[in-house]
């Protein structure tokens, strides 16, 4: 169920973005600067308030993003390993001819003059929930009971309009994975009972079958080029990541979901765990929180939606009071 500042968040930032992106036809306005371009942008460049048109944008950490077209932000969103950095959200928005604002872990970098237009519609989308991130989670034990006592949640600021229409590629895969997604994906969807509250959600998707096209999910854990199919796959990520959802919206709607998951540690989607493996439900149940909406909360909060994973961690496949409570605003 959407709340109202949510809604009327979402309709403002649609309103101030059609402006924005509308500035890119006409007269360049005076903020305007040069253009830039190629497969090395950096930070540094979109600070000097250039426009992009087309190119990859390089962040310091290494990781690279095909920048959206005007009027779209893009969003890599990571699940980590208990106990590894966890490299952060990122938000990329290309607002046309203001240029580019960027924002990792709610630190804004980018030109100041689309950094001054997104950032205050941004952080009204995401109000309403409370989050603390730890750069490095150590946690080795399952969700403990404070997971229905613990009520907080992040948004980050987009919705979906319409279920998630998705398709799988298991190549690669290191477990049998498309019960295992299925079952995540819909742990947030319907009628939700947890920690003694009943929520309906507004959350959907529609599973397509398996594909042979892959998630535009980068090595490194950025996002590529978008190809209008939200899908699932497998591939290698950067150290110390299990798996990295891409989500596409426009004036605060989704449109398009990817995710990819670690080829480079030992997975389990068996009803039981043991062993050092991780749990793909479980993990995949974090990335799908993320796909409709839901940033992280502390990882000493037991929610579904904490920053890292441990091996074999069942318990992440039950939403918490905060999770319900955080899906129920983003949907």
């Amino acid at each position: 169920m959407r709340t109202p500042s949510v809604t009327a968040a979402a309709v403002a930032l649609s309103t101030v973005l059609v402006a924005i992106v509308s500035t890119s036809v006409g007269v360049a306005p005076a903020e305007a600067a040069s253009t830039c371009s190629g497969d090395r942008i950096t930070v540094r460049d979109l600070g000097r308030g250039c426009a992009v048109e087309r190119g990859t944008v390089t962040l310091p950490d290494g990781r690279r993003f095909v920048v959206p077209s005007p009027g779209t932000t893009v969003s890599a969103l990571p699940v980590a390993a208990a106990g590894a950095v966890d490299p952060g959200d990122v938000s990329i928005t290309n607002t046309g001819r203001s240029g580019v604002a960027v924002a990792v872990e709610g630190e804004w970098s980018g030109a100041p003059a689309a950094i001054r237009k997104v950032r205050s519609l941004h952080e009204r989308l995401t109000a309403g929930g409370t989050t603390a991130h730890p750069m490095a989670a150590t946690a080795t034990k399952p969700a403990p009971a404070s997971s229905c006592t613990n009520r907080t949640y992040a948004l980050l600021g987009y919705r979906w309009t319409t279920p998630v229409r998705w398709s799988s590629n298991p190549s690669g895969a290191r477990a049998t994975d498309a019960a295992a997604l299925r079952a995540a994906a819909n742990a947030w969807t319907g009628t939700l009972k947890t920690c003694g509250r009943t929520i309906t959600s507004g959350a959907a998707n529609t599973y397509l079958g398996t594909t042979t096209q892959a998630p535009a999910v980068t090595a490194n854990g950025g996002c590529g080029s978008p190809s209008g199919a939200s899908v699932t796959g497998w591939g290698s990520l950067r150290s110390g990541t299990l798996a990295t959802t891409c989500v596409w919206s426009r004036s605060g709607v989704a449109v398009e979901m990817d995710q990819r998951y670690t080829t480079s540690y030992a997975w389990s989607s068996s009803a039981t765990c043991s062993g050092a493996r991780f749990d793909l439900r479980g993990v995949a149940t974090h990335e799908w929180g993320h796909a409709y909406g839901l940033g992280h909360t502390a990882q000493a909060s037991g929610l579904v939606m904490k920053p890292a994973s441990s091996q074999c961690d069942l318990a992440q496949r039950t939403l918490g009071l905060g999770d319900a409570l955080g899906i129920d605003a983003a949907s």
